[in-house]
């Protein structure tokens, strides 16, 4: 149960919509939380790009903006820009972290030098040709909810596949095809503490953890806390706290692994996960006996800066 005292008094402006491929989740995370929000202050949605004049307009009767946006655009710094240059406090991370978070070749650049094991990779521009030796995972270098992302299986459909991935992302990252347990682990920062959220197994019954399997329930099963090992369970916790720090990730991140003969390979992170009833993080959150809206909440109060 909610332990905070509404405060109308504060006027927050919810970012949303957007127009990369993500649009839809976007749409649907921020029903994930609106209703407890307006509950507590006084809230305005803008659905970008349509509502980014209005937004415009009337910026300076807001204390902080709250950016539910996911995919390009609005996860990977764009919109925190403007926000910086508009003076507005934001909740989340800052330009720099949804930046590198959004760029899978430059997020495995950092986590690898600091010694986490990924999947080997090259990455392809719109007019280079790929060699196809063994099954690999083809997806868009920026791009989010699994959109876009193939397993190869061929020449034949690597050509596809990659013509694909680049209708989303101007570069698209091949990898080797790791088969193993898929878990993800989400990160908040709870009562001024930087916290990992239990660890969560997915099984999915495709091919892998696609778009369909993310946010069709019948697609997946996503177990929480997942029934492993607590050594296991610590070392991908632990693993994804560091990539959370290195990446300078700020209030929220969830992180994606696979783990083949006791080997944990990071997959991606994601800076502004998804907050839809299906989503990973409000399951995780549910877990741990939290609430989201007041840690939202924390993050709201922590950010917000008097108006000028």
């Amino acid at each position: 149960m909610s332990k905070i005292s509404s405060d109308k008094n504060i006027k927050i402006a919810v970012l949303t919509g957007g127009d990369s491929s993500e649009r839809s989740v976007a749409l649907q995370s921020t029903k994930g939380i609106i209703g407890p929000l307006r509950r507590r202050y006084n809230v305005k949605v803008f659905d970008f790009p349509k509502g980014t004049d209005t937004f415009l307009k009337e910026y300076k009767e807001y204390h902080l903006a709250i950016p539910i946006l996911h995919g390009a655009g609005g996860e990977d710094g764009q919109v925190q820009g403007l926000l910086n240059t508009l003076g507005v406090p934001f909740i989340f991370s800052d330009v720099e972290a949804h930046a590198l978070g959004m760029n899978k070749q430059f997020t495995k650049r950092i986590v690898e030098a600091a010694g986490l094991l990924t999947a080997k990779d090259k990455v392809l521009s719109i007019d280079q040709k790929f060699n196809y030796q063994r099954p690999v995972v083809i997806k868009p270098v920026a791009g989010g909810s699994s959109i876009g992302i193939n397993i190869a299986k061929s020449q034949l459909e690597a050509n596809k596949f990659i013509k694909q991935a680049l209708k989303y992302s101007k570069q698209v990252l091949v990898e080797d095809y790791l088969s193993g347990e898929e878990y993800t682990v989400p990160i908040i920062e709870h009562d001024k503490q930087v916290t990992s959220l239990p660890v969560i197994q997915i099984k999915t019954k495709r091919k892998f953890f696609d778009y369909k399997s993310k946010y069709d329930p019948k697609f997946v099963e996503e177990i929480c806390p997942a029934p492993i090992k607590s050594a296991l369970a610590k070392e991908l916790q632990s693993f994804a706290l560091q990539v959370h720090r290195l990446l300078g990730v700020r209030h929220l991140s969830r992180s994606d692994f696979i783990v083949i003969k006791n080997k944990v390979y990071f997959l991606e992170i994601n800076t502004i996960p998804g907050m839809t009833k299906e989503s990973l993080l409000p399951k995780a959150i549910r877990a741990a006996g939290l609430d989201f809206t007041d840690i939202l909440d924390q993050w709201i109060k922590s950010s917000i800066k008097p108006l000028k």
